[in-house]
C-alpha cells in the first residue's frame, strides 16, 4: 500500500525539500519508482504509467525524470545499453551488469573507494567529485 511505502515517502519527502512540485504525474512517476526494484527506464516508467494515468506523454516522463536528476532525487545512469536507467539509491555504490539478461544490482566496494582516495595523488591537482563505476559480467541466475 502507498501509505506503508517508505521509498514513496523519501522521494515526496526530497521532492518537497527540493521546491519540486507534488503533480499528479509526478505522484504518479514517483509510485512507479518507488515500487521498482530494479534499475528502471524511461520507457518502463511510461508504460506503468500509461495504464492508470492514460493521458501521459512520454515527453511529460522525460521531462519529470530530468528534472528529478537535476534537484538529486535520482541518477542517471549510463551502463552502456541503449537506454539510460535511473537508479533511486543514493547511497555511493556501483552496480554490476549482466552481458546476458541485462539485470543490473547495486554493488558497494569500500575498496574502491578507498583506492581512488590513495590515488589522487596521481590526478596532480584534479578533483574527483564523484566515481561511477560498473561491473560487467554474468549473474548468477544466468550462469
Amino acid at each position: 500500500m502507498i501509505e506503508n511505502n517508505d521509498n514513496l515517502k523519501k522521494l515526496i519527502n526530497l521532492s518537497k525539500e527540493k521546491g519540486l512540485k507534488l503533480t499528479p504525474q509526478r505522484m504518479v512517476i514517483f509510485r512507479i519508482l518507488s515500487e521498482s526494484n530494479q534499475h528502471i527506464t524511461v520507457d518502463t516508467v511510461y508504460q506503468k504509467a500509461r495504464e492508470e494515468y492514460p493521458m501521459l506523454s512520454l515527453a511529460t516522463v522525460y521531462r519529470n525524470m530530468e528534472q528529478m536528476v537535476d534537484a538529486e532525487l535520482l541518477t542517471q545512469l549510463d551502463l552502456g545499453g541503449t537506454s539510460m536507467r535511473y537508479d533511486t539509491n543514493l547511497d555511493e555504490h556501483h552496480h554490476f551488469v549482466c552481458s546476458k539478461c541485462g539485470k543490473v544490482f547495486d554493488v558497494y566496494l569500500d575498496d574502491v573507494n578507498y583506492t581512488l582516495d590513495e590515488g589522487r595523488s596521481q590526478l596532480g591537482n584534479a578533483r574527483v567529485n564523484s566515481l561511477d563505476l560498473h561491473l560487467q559480467g554474468t549473474c548468477g541466475e544466468c550462469l
